[in-house]
């Protein structure tokens, strides 16, 4: 009797034994893991700032002179009457050697005269506007006095003539070279308002 209960309780050991074997499991299956694709993050490329754009200077703009095409449109007014209302125009001041920037063309001549000495010789060239500016420079060489004249609103040049009561003058602008010559007559007020005929 005691040799049949040490049998069960043998066989009952054994059970329980292969009934935790299966619940284990198989220790030779690998764990399943879920595959995850990852995007990697882009990091955004900070955008340049637009450099400054350096400004420049301004270049000035040159006004064309008004040149009147005849010298009878020349000036206006009182001034025009007084300097050379009672002269009568001789010649178109072609041939006359005066002062002038290298490379200047004769755009109007006007001379007029009455008698043998009283006249007014008016000579209006252009040229390009370096030319000006350096014959400018050597009016002073020439006898002339030089200045910038608000009258005027150019550079303006005067000398005494090679007699009594005559006077050379040149009224210099941008591209514009105006000569005036005077004997036994003042020209300054006509030299002004052609001054202003031309630029304003």
């Amino acid at each position: 009797m005691h040799r049949t209960a040490h049998l069960a309780a043998a066989a009952v050991a054994v059970v329980l034994t292969l009934s935790l074997a299966g619940c284990a499991g198989d220790p030779s299956a690998a764990p399943t893991t879920s595959a995850q694709t990852v995007t990697p993050t882009k990091t955004p490329s900070p955008t340049p700032s637009p450099s400054a754009t350096p400004t420049s200077t301004p270049t000035p703009t040159v006004v064309p002179a008004n040149i009147p095409t005849s010298c009878d449109a020349l000036g206006s007014g009182p001034e025009r009457q007084e300097a050379v209302g009672d002269l009568r125009l001789q010649g178109d001041g072609v041939g006359f050697v005066r002062p002038a920037p290298e490379g200047a063309t004769l755009a109007l001549g006007c001379d007029w005269i009455i008698g043998d000495a009283t006249g007014i010789l008016v000579l209006l060239s252009t040229a390009p506007a370096d030319a000006v500016t350096t014959a400018v420079g050597t009016l002073a060489g020439l006898g002339y006095q030089c200045q910038f004249s608000d009258d005027f609103g150019a550079q303006f040049c005067s000398k005494p003539g090679t007699s009594a009561d005559t006077e050379e003058m040149i009224v210099a602008r941008d591209d514009v070279w105006l000569y005036m010559s005077t004997s036994n007559r003042n020209g300054r007020g006509y030299l002004s308002n052609i001054s202003t005929q031309l630029w304003g």
